[in-house]
């Protein structure tokens, strides 16, 4: 592409304040390789000073780092920020290396080039791939627990190495080496997706495990989602019988040639000191059957055999989303409970696993049992696991040891460790496993109740965000439930960067979507035939509103694009199911889950009709498909959803007018999703803050409710019902949680009792008998309302990305202060607001391309200003008086 005449051959004076910084791609993976052959685009401004405006980029694109020889221009486009720019020129071609780099046209002139990025080109055409899944023989067509399978390869180097890359995935969960060396910390990969219909890979540079001669690449493939225990039905070896490894490593020469070491019928495979493993059940290892040296070359292996080549995968694409891996770890206190008996209290529930240090006198076997809380007596509490144990075994010579679990993770706070055998534990570590997700939001406030609900919010969000977005990491689950992400999509794209990880969530959203639009309770859907396989409004709901809450958060279109089918087919088939009143009626739905109201063991049935709810989400959905529309420049499109929107809200309203205002979820609804037309929705706030108060306080929502009462309440003007039902320490609410010592948050709102006995969670379906969890996020709904309420920093979902962010606060509750931070696409965002008597102080940062817009809170004002204060980027600070 030649420049444009008029752009960047035309002079500009320089803006030397202003830096392009952090160009990347959409590709969040953190890999040497780019997921996508175009991708998309993204940069931000580093500023030195106030009111930063872009107005249009160039985007360089050459072959060399030093953007000599030929280089491709975008030439000048015009845009207001670095989110989602185009991919400059062709595709990439598959190993294709090129260099990026951006410059901006400011309000004041033109910046620098960007610090230059490197892309390369991954595997695009299924032709590129040699390699083929391989399994050693015994280990073909198992379907129960078993030794994982080890596979092995030497092979010699003569020439010098410039570059090596390993392209690397599994049926099943792998680890890999090179000469002994761990090619990556990563874990679980390939993670989790529908894989009858595509399988991701993973590609680290490993050169520098290389050497001259001879050379080994070894690896074990756990059972993981592929041929584990899944679901609480139960169920195994879902999508096969047989695990393998797919590895194709390519070796480039410093003299320009290349080679190809790919799995196929010249490896080795065997077992070893990985008895068993298994995420539901944990693992079994035995450090005597390890076989000495298979991780190196000329290791003497006699019983090792031969393994089986499978066909390819039908569809493999790279992973663009942050591997799970070992966050943190931190020792842990314990202390004996008797001979051999170990008791170990994390001080926080958590996902991951125990490291131990012990030494041996003897060989001994060393047992780890797992459990979120401890039963009245100090045992653990595993009731609630059902039939996932949990549990690690270590069989251990004599000898110093460190041990961790491989290929199994747990949900858990408390521990016994038994010791069979002369055994010293020198030291225990807590060890947090989850999806590495850059955090990127913060909350804080005078209140430590509130700071310790976010804090579990954080954790449960933390420990749930593991390969999929799942419900709870203890039990025999772990599952992708459509509805506790669809309701906590807000809360989930302002704490952690989520965007990349949710949007390939999305991708098998729609692989696993029925035919005729439904969408199915969990995704990966592993629960087929069951009757909760289809969970209806609400959970089916994920189809539009995770990737409208991706766009709001984070401003890229592109989502809305790859969703936009998927998005339709959903509110379609809601839209075919109304009847004759234009009302969604008769069909099953998990509605209001977990409800206080319900039957303990027939949560799905709510107090708020689940009718009405249905056709609530469905005018709700089909407005939001609307404005999704709208973006992509589908206006046709748009016109009709908007249309259809308006029509089952009214008709929606027509029908349940009466009895909606009965339950907080229905005036919740009402308000929020548009039902109770404009001029009624004070009167329904009016109604549902005498809820709150005849309630004393008490939140009566389910998992469809919750995420919306607050909002509702505010949006209404009844701000001290809302602070009420926040401040609340009575079950049920969120601060009774905190008040019983919760550390994440509970699936239950009363699942530890008000006599601090715990909740059996006993449920009246026969294949699960009760249903208890203390690590669940979807209460924590609520955290996106500390954020955009209560502290007061709310993208604009007319400039998402917060190209235009509501820095609108919340005094109130007897607060002293509240502040909130929000690392945006375009820089940091922040607010502190601190009330001293009569006068409240706040000050808050608007980051460079973005645009602020203040709004005095209920009751205070701004000595000689309007009410409403439009800002440009930079530091802003306000002194507002109390009006009584």
């Amino acid at each position: 592409m030649p420049p444009d005449p008029g752009g960047p051959t035309a002079a500009a004076a320089p803006d030397a304040a202003v830096l392009p910084v952090d160009l990347r791609t959409d590709d969040a993976s953190g890999l040497v390789i780019s997921a996508r052959a175009a991708p998309a685009l993204h940069w931000r401004l580093e500023a030195r000073r106030p009111a930063v405006r872009q107005i249009a980029y160039e985007l360089q694109r050459s072959a060399l780092a030093d953007f000599g020889g030929a280089v491709l221009s975008s030439g000048r486009i015009e845009r207001d920020c670095g989110i989602g720019a185009d991919w400059p020129g062709p595709p990439l071609a598959s190993r294709e290396v090129a260099w990026l780099r951006v410059r901006v046209w400011t309000d004041r002139g033109l910046t620098a080039w960007s610090a230059p990025v490197r892309l390369e080109g991954g595997l695009y055409d299924p032709q590129d791939w040699l390699a083929r899944p391989i399994s050693p023989v015994g280990n073909r067509d198992q379907d129960q627990p078993r030794p994982v399978p080890l596979l092995r390869r030497e092979f010699a180097l003569t020439r010098p190495v410039e570059r090596a890359v390993l392209y690397v995935s599994a049926l099943g969960i792998h680890q890999t080496w090179l000469n002994g060396q761990p090619v990556s910390t990563d874990l679980f990969d390939p993670g989790w997706t529908e894989y009858d219909h595509r399988l991701l890979y993973s590609a680290y540079d490993v050169t520098a495990w290389l050497q001259p001669g001879a050379n080994v690449m070894a690896a074990a493939v756990g059972d993981g989602w592929w041929r584990g225990n899944l679901t609480w039905i139960p169920r195994r070896a879902v999508y096969g019988r047989t695990t393998a490894l797919l590895a194709q490593l390519e070796i480039t020469f410093n003299d320009g040639s290349r080679e190809v070491i790919a799995s196929d019928d010249r490896w080795q495979g065997g077992t070893g000191s990985l008895r068993r493993a298994d995420f539901y059940d944990g693992c079994e290892i035995d450090l005597a059957a390890e076989p000495v040296g298979w991780r190196e070359a000329g290791a003497d292996l006699p019983e090792w055999g031969g393994v089986v080549v499978l066909p390819p995968p039908q569809r493999i694409e790279q992973r663009a989303f942050p591997a799970v891996r070992e966050l943190f770890s931190q020792p842990v206190m314990a202390a004996s409970a008797g001979p051999g008996l170990v008791r170990v209290d994390c001080g926080q529930n958590l996902t991951g696993h125990l490291r131990l240090t012990v030494e041996a006198a003897a060989p001994a076997t060393i047992t780890v049992r797992h459990a979120e809380v401890l039963e009245a007596d100090g045992a653990l509490h595993t009731v609630a696991l059902r039939t996932a144990r949990a549990t690690d075994t270590y069989h251990v010579p004599a000898g110093r040891h460190v041990l961790s679990p491989v290929f199994t993770f747990h949900g858990f706070r408390h521990a016994e460790v038994a010791c069979d055998g002369p055994i010293t534990v020198e030291q225990i570590e807590a060890v947090v496993v989850a999806s590495d997700l850059p955090e990127i939001g913060r909350f804080a406030c005078s209140d430590e109740r509130l700071n310790r609900l976010a804090s579990n919010i954080r954790w449960s969000q933390r420990g749930n965000f593991l390969a999929i977005p799942t419900d709870c990491p203890q039990r025999d689950e772990r599952l992708g439930w459509t509805g506790d992400i669809q309701v906590f999509a807000e809360t989930a794209c302002t704490q952690f960067d989520s965007e990349a990880f949710l949007r390939s969530w999305l991708v098998d959203l729609g692989l696993a979507q029925f035919a005729d639009g439904r969408v199915t309770s969990v995704v990966p859907n592993v629960i087929q035939g069951h009757d909760y396989e289809y969970g209806g409004i609400g959970w089916g709901d994920a189809a539009t509103l995770v990737p409208w809450a991706i766009f709001e958060a984070y401003g890229d279109r592109e989502v809305l694009a790859r969703q936009f089918d998927s998005m339709c087919r959903w509110v379609d088939w809601g839209l075919s199911r109304r009847d004759a009143a234009g009302v969604w009626t008769g069909d099953f739905h998990l509605g209001d889950w977990l409800d206080p109201g319900a039957p303990p063991g027939h949560p799905e049935r709510a107090t708020t009709d689940r009718d009405f709810i249905a056709s609530a989400y469905l005018a709700h959905s089909a407005g939001t498909l609307a404005q999704a529309a709208r973006a992509l420049g589908r206006n046709a499109a748009a016109d009709r959803y908007a249309q259809l929107s308006r029509d089952v809200a009214s008709a929606t309203w027509a029908r349940w007018h009466d009895t909606l205002v009965k339950t907080q979820t229905g005036c919740a609804l009402a308000i929020e999703f548009g039902i109770a037309p404009e001029g009624e929705r004070e009167a329904v706030g009016a109604r549902l803050a005498a809820l709150v108060t005849a309630g004393e306080g008490r939140i009566a929502t389910g998992f469809l409710g919750t995420p919306l009462v607050l909002p509702a309440l505010t949006r209404t003007g009844q701000h001290e019902a809302a602070f009420q039902l926040l401040l609340n320490e009575e079950a049920p609410g969120w601060l009774y949680q905190v008040k019983h010592g919760a550390t994440t948050m509970w699936e239950r709102w009363d699942a530890i009792l008000p006599d601090g006995s715990i909740n059996s969670g006993d449920m009246a379906i026969e294949d699960a008998a009760n249903m208890i969890s203390f690590n669940h996020y979807a209460y924590g709904a609520v955290g996106a309302w500390l954020y955009r309420s209560l502290a007061g920093i709310a993208p604009d979902p007319a400039d998402p990305g917060y190209g235009l962010i509501h820095f609108a606060p919340l005094p109130g509750g007897g607060l002293d202060w509240a502040e909130a931070e929000v690392r945006t696409r375009r820089g940091p965002a922040t607010i502190r607001w601190e009330r001293m008597s009569d006068r409240l102080h706040v000050a808050l940062t608007v980051p460079p391309t973005a645009r602020g817009r203040f709004r005095a809170p209920p009751g205070w004002s701004l000595p000689g200003q309007s009410s409403v204060v439009a800002l440009d980027s930079g530091q802003h600070s306000f002194d507002l008086v109390h009006q009584p």
